[in-house]
């Protein structure tokens, strides 16, 4: 603008030079339109000033990691008689990093018209990418003077981790570890006495504690009662993100790790839970995963996370949350993505 302005108080004082140097009808005009233009200008831009107005409904609110962007920032005209020319920035960038990517666009707006810009960038990291329009301006006819109006749109783009295998072994002994729960098994039995897998005929060895007395009486041979296997959640996968050193690169790296863990877990068919501490409420989220889809859901959670600063505060809530409760093991991954099973490192995840 100050490029603008100083072009016009150059022609301003040239017209001026010319109009005491020269009798001509044309320069008085042109000399009255210039002493006029700053008023006029003003009176256009308190009118047009909010008429142009940015809407971010065409952001998409998933990506991938990995892959470009392409987000659609569009811009309507409410003025049903003056056209609008406008100027903005688009700002992108994840939560808690400092780069971000900006780039500008202009147009014109006919009366009631409206336009639709194409902003496409890179996602180098998984998390949330905040993209922003924090204002604009709003130019007169002729782009001289502008008028600056806050807007402050924002909108959310939450960039998903590539769900991979990674290496691990499940021990029998997690395999067989039974923990509390109201889910049973359909294809596995059990010893569970609250809950019965099926009902069949008895077979040597089989305990006279099995016995189904109702069922043998009616059948009249001796029916066994084969108990319900408990589907609850076998590990424990802690997301541990305190305050410290926090960057895009160690919080998109905790989300792959969260993710190609809970993904193998699920492909393995291990029932497990995930959970992290939530300072703000002062409690910890769990999440049940028992198929891909509930682990992708846990993901799309758990980039809300906010980093905990109060380590005292948070290990009570986590000893009330899981007050009685066993696991076959505890995964702890860190704000680096770094992991720990039962609070020790390991070369070969071993569960």
């Amino acid at each position: 603008m100050i490029r603008r302005t100083a072009g016009y108080f150059a022609v301003l004082l040239v017209t001026v030079y010319l109009f005491f140097m020269y009798d001509a009808p044309v320069l008085s005009g042109i000399l009255v339109f210039l002493l006029l233009y700053p008023a006029a200008s003003g009176v256009y831009l308190a009118i047009t000033g909010k008429n142009a107005v940015p809407d971010l409904e065409r952001v998409p609110p998933l990506g991938e990691k990995g892959k470009k962007i392409k987000a659609g920032i569009s811009v309507k005209n409410r003025s049903s008689h003056m056209s609008t020319r406008y100027e903005f920035q688009v700002t992108a960038g994840t939560s808690g990093g400092k780069k971000r990517v900006k780039k500008k666009f202009r147009g014109l707006l006919l009366p009631k018209g409206g336009d639709t810009v194409w902003f496409t960038f890179d996602t180098i990291y998984c998390g949330t990418v905040e993209i922003s329009v924090d204002s604009m301006k709003i130019y007169d006819f002729l782009g001289i003077f502008y008028r600056r109006v806050r807007w402050h749109r924002k909108a959310q783009v939450k960039v998903m981790p590539v769900f991979e295998l990674m290496p691990l072994e499940i021990t029998r002994g997690t395999r067989e570890f039974q923990a509390d729960t109201q889910e049973f098994s359909q294809d596995r039995r059990g010893d569970d006495p609250s809950e019965i897998y099926q009902v069949r005929e008895y077979r040597e060895k089989d305990s006279l504690k099995d016995i189904h007395w109702k069922l043998t009486a009616r059948e009249e041979k001796l029916m066994i009662k084969e108990h319900g296997f408990p589907l609850g959640c076998v590990v424990l996968i802690y997301i541990d993100y305190k305050r410290g050193s926090q960057s895009a690169g160690g919080f998109s790296k905790m989300l792959e790790t969260a993710a190609s863990l809970s993904i193998t877990l699920v492909s393995e068919k291990c029932i497990h839970m995930a959970a992290w501490y939530e300072e703000k409420n002062e409690r910890v989220v769990r999440w049940r995963i028992t198929d891909e889809e509930s682990a992708c859901d846990m993901i799309w959670n758990l980039m809300e996370i906010r980093p905990y600063s109060d380590a005292a505060k948070k290990q009570v809530c986590y000893d009330d949350t899981f007050r009685g409760q066993e696991f076959a093991c505890v995964v702890t991954i860190d704000g680096n993505g770094g992991m720990k099973k039962d609070g020790e490192s390991f070369d070969f995840l071993k569960l």
